[in-house]
């Protein structure tokens, strides 16, 4: 199970909290964010040029749109934005309560809409929403009960969506209705705390043979599981805290880790230089092309 690749650290400066690796196929670039140091970040990977951003809020998540410019999420709020210019324009969410929950990790389904998840504040209790935004930026709630809603995935047929809760370490799947953008029939696909699990997932995605791959904080691997929750693969990795994950490149090919240097001490970051680095990896499988947000 335990494979071994090449792996090799991007040429980008290493982030505090790296997080929601996405993959723009129109423009043919990697952004990624440093939710601690307020950053957005862009690969350029036929040139390996970087460019870096400076934020007023810490964000959340980046979603490619459709139209052109980005959907930045940040933990409480949302504006679209192009990296390249400076303003930001703030949109309302009027079904979030910031005093209670802030936003998390983001994906867009097959027709462009996007769903976004919430965590507790606190990270204490089951305070945490799964919203879905359509193209015309009305939210409707799809789920309750989460502590820490995280990574979001869709199954390479577009009947299930998986979905992480970090606390304390679960990932459920759902029937999902294209047509309609409803969920239903929500059940346990893969229980980290059944399993003794040291890790906490993370950020995930779908390969294009249905494979889930997923960051699992804590433990210096991500793991590969079959479409029914069962572990296919593992690869060690120079990082305790991988975050998240998301295919890239031209051909799809190369599959993009964050990490983090959070709350890492300085014996633990001797041993571990490469934390906060993005990491690129062959691992002999390509990834599918996540959609733009349409509105």
């Amino acid at each position: 199970m335990t494979a071994v690749v090449n792996i090799e650290a991007v040429n980008a400066p290493q982030t505090v909290l790296g997080e929601g690796p996405m993959w723009s196929v129109a423009e043919g670039v990697l952004y990624w964010i440093d939710i601690v140091g307020k950053r957005l970040l862009r690969l350029r990977p036929e040139t390996g040029q970087v460019d870096v951003r400076e934020l007023p809020f810490a964000p959340s998540a980046v979603i490619p749109r459709a139209q052109g410019g980005l959907l930045l999420i940040t933990k409480k709020g949302m504006a679209t934005l192009r990296f390249d210019e400076p303003a930001l324009q703030s949109l309302d969410v009027p079904l979030v309560d910031f005093t209670k929950e802030v936003f998390n990790d983001a994906k867009c389904d097959a027709l462009g809409r996007l769903w976004i998840g919430t965590r507790d504040l606190h990270v204490s209790g089951p305070q945490g929403h799964l919203f879905r935004m359509d193209p015309d930026f009305s939210m409707h709630l799809q789920g309750s009960g989460y502590v820490v809603s995280n990574g979001i995935a869709f199954s390479a047929d577009g009947r299930t969506v998986l979905h992480v809760d970090s606390r304390p370490g679960r990932i459920d799947a759902h029937d999902f209705d294209l047509a309609s953008g409803t969920l239903a029939n929500r059940r346990v696909w893969r229980d980290y705390v059944a399993h003794q699990a040291k890790d906490i997932p993370d950020g995930c995605t779908v390969d294009r043979e249905g494979g889930l791959w997923v960051a699992e904080v804590g433990d210096w691997h991500i793991r590969r599981y079959t479409p029914d929750g069962q572990p296919d693969r593992e690869i060690r990795l120079p990082v305790q805290r991988p975050t998240s994950v998301m295919f890239g490149g031209p051909d799809l090919a190369t599959l993009y880790v964050t990490s983090m240097r959070f709350h890492l001490t300085e014996e633990q970051l001797a041993q571990q230089p490469l934390a906060g680095s993005l990491l690129q990896l062959d691992v002999g499988v390509r990834g599918r092309p996540e959609p733009a947000f349409a509105g």
